[in-house]
């Protein structure tokens, strides 16, 4: 049987007394606690210019932007929207977070970064709180420096994300957890359930589904005669489950989200809520409507997401399997299997959704440079250190004065799925006629384009629904026709439910310009001889789902 550290017992230095040097142990704590503050300001004062001085980032913010510009607009405080659709990809926290500082009047743009912002700042602080309750000997500017410079903590950070209470909360519950095992916690453990609480809020079920097995698995571990099926280990791991007050936690924890959902079913309609929780939460995760990857993605991925630590995880595995005896390695050993595994198993998945496990991983890839170099592990941590510190100066050269164009105008080059907006936009507003467009218009193009009218984008699903609003004077002669060019035939395109077929004629559409946003877009002009046009001929529409009412991009 694997025994476990006893909660009336220190936690374990670095693999071994030899090694725990080479991470700082027994750094002046002063010493320690004004780097770590240090790195905070540092990185405050980064992200708090970098939040002002650039424009929106393609292609998460426009959709936060113009969500949390909605439901100011619309007084719709309890239910986000998207071109006036109720919007069901997340839940509502980050925007309600956000709302305040913008009706503070700060610039959109900065208001929906400040929620990441203070996330990436609390990440920080709390791993911090983590390390000193596994290591309390142990200083933690190296892991908190190797955390915050990590390529997917910067970027997913830097943007507005729901990713990024998500990670906040998974290691408040942790920390929480940590503190329960080890004897810290007398009654409730309100971390733990605070940050299961937090992640919930911001990204759905899915906080609780990352969290609590991988806890059950510690628990598991730590004592394999649980998996033995008899009455006596049943009784164990129950007290060890109920030990953590599971009824009155996942009350807390779901408490937010419920109340939530209730009041949107009522105020939209119970389909809202289906959409929101089963659909997004469940179909997706089980029949990948977008973002398909095969299972193996995360062996690609995490090498540069978590460059340079990476190289050390799959040691720092081998490493904490050795040491599953500690709590320290046994809880990052679950943490990080489990997340990883938890959205392998997804068939819609990103890069970005395993940002949640970066502690967990950090120090598994500092025990792995104990377990590979021995006495000279210092010297490799060090190594690492460095690349991380040269990692945060360039990503604070780049935010500050690349980003905005201060050095080297045109190194960071506009993306092409907003090219041409502003051109778009500047026709718009100097030729004013009403706006169709041909299937649901994209977040740039909706942000861009909603100040004109300050009203939704119309929109049509199908080839047949837009000739049938023409033929129903729905759709008029002087209007403006906005066609995504992969929507037109083409000879290397089959034609399908949602290609605009036939064509529009240039007797009866003007081709005004294109521009490269969005795949590119094409703007035509109704002329008055559409008045004139036969039916034409076009292919059965798309069926229509009964998720089609919302918006989920």
């Amino acid at each position: 049987m694997v025994t476990e550290t006893p909660a009336t017992t220190a936690p374990p230095a670095l693999c071994a007394p030899s090694t725990a040097t080479s991470w700082g142990s027994g750094q002046n704590p002063l010493i320690e606690w004004k780097t770590s503050a240090g790195l905070l300001g540092f990185l405050a004062v980064v992200f708090g210019i970098a939040m002002f001085n650039h424009g929106l980032i393609p292609a998460e913010e426009p959709r936060f932007a113009e969500v949390v510009r909605e439901m100011i607009a619309r007084a719709s405080f309890w239910v986000p929207l998207k071109n006036g659709l109720p919007y069901v990809e997340y839940p509502p926290l980050y925007y309600w977070l956000a709302i305040p500082f913008r009706l503070l009047g700060l610039p959109l743009r900065a208001a929906i970064r400040i929620p990441g912002t203070l996330a990436y700042l609390a990440w920080i602080f709390w791993m911090r709180r983590w390390l000193r309750t596994l290591f309390p000997s142990v200083a933690s500017t190296l892991p908190l420096l190797a955390l915050a410079a990590l390529p997917i903590a910067l970027y997913n950070f830097f943007t507005a994300h729901t990713d990024s209470l998500l990670a906040l909360g998974v290691l408040i519950a942790y920390t929480g957890y940590a503190r329960h095992r080890l004897g810290r916690v007398r009654g409730f453990p309100w971390e733990l359930w605070l940050g299961i609480l937090l992640a919930t809020s911001a990204k759905g079920p899915v906080g609780i589904a990352i969290t609590l097995p991988g806890m059950g698995l510690e628990m598991l571990l730590a004592d394999p005669g649980l998996l033995r099926w008899t009455k006596d280990a049943g009784i164990r791991l129950w007290k060890r489950i109920f030990a953590i007050r599971p009824f009155r936690g996942l009350a807390l924890a779901l408490s937010l989200l419920v109340l939530w959902s209730v009041v949107a079913g009522l105020q939209v309609n119970w389909d809202f809520v289906r959409a929101a929780l089963i659909y997004q939460n469940f179909t997706r995760f089980l029949s990948g409507l977008d973002h398909q990857h095969g299972p193996w993605l995360y062996l690609h991925t995490l090498w540069g997401d978590f460059f340079p630590w990476s190289l050390l995880v799959p040691f720092g595995l081998v490493a904490a399997w050795r040491l599953r005896g500690e709590l320290p390695w046994r809880l990052a050993l679950t943490w990080a299997v489990w997340t990883v595994f938890f959205f392998s198993l997804s068939v819609s998945k990103q890069s970005k959704y395993i940002l949640p496990a970066a502690p967990a991983l950090v120090l598994l890839s500092l025990g792995g440079s104990a377990f590979l170099f021995g006495r000279h592990a210092g010297l490799a941590q060090r190594a690492g250190g460095a690349i991380s510190a040269s990692l945060l100066a360039l990503f604070a050269f780049l935010a500050l004065l690349v980003l905005p164009g201060f050095v080297f105008p045109g190194l960071i080059p506009v993306p092409k799925t907003v090219q041409g907006l502003h051109r778009l936009r500047t026709y718009l507003e100097e030729h004013p006629a009403p706006v169709v467009s041909y299937l649901y218009p994209r977040p740039p193009t909706i942000y861009e384009l909603y100040p004109l009218r300050h009203a939704p984008i119309p929109f049509v699903r199908s080839a047949r629904a837009l000739y049938a609003e023409i033929h129903a004077g729905v759709i008029r002669p002087g209007d403006d026709l906005l066609v995504y060019r992969d929507a037109l035939p083409a000879a290397h395109r089959p034609v399908n439910a949602r290609t605009l077929s036939p064509a529009p004629n240039p007797e009866y559409f003007a081709r005004i310009f294109s521009i490269p946003a969005q795949g590119g877009l094409i703007l035509f002009k109704v002329l008055p001889a559409v008045r004139k046009m036969p039916v034409p001929r076009t292919p059965k529409p798309p069926p229509w789902h009964w998720w089609d009412q919302f918006d989920t991009d």
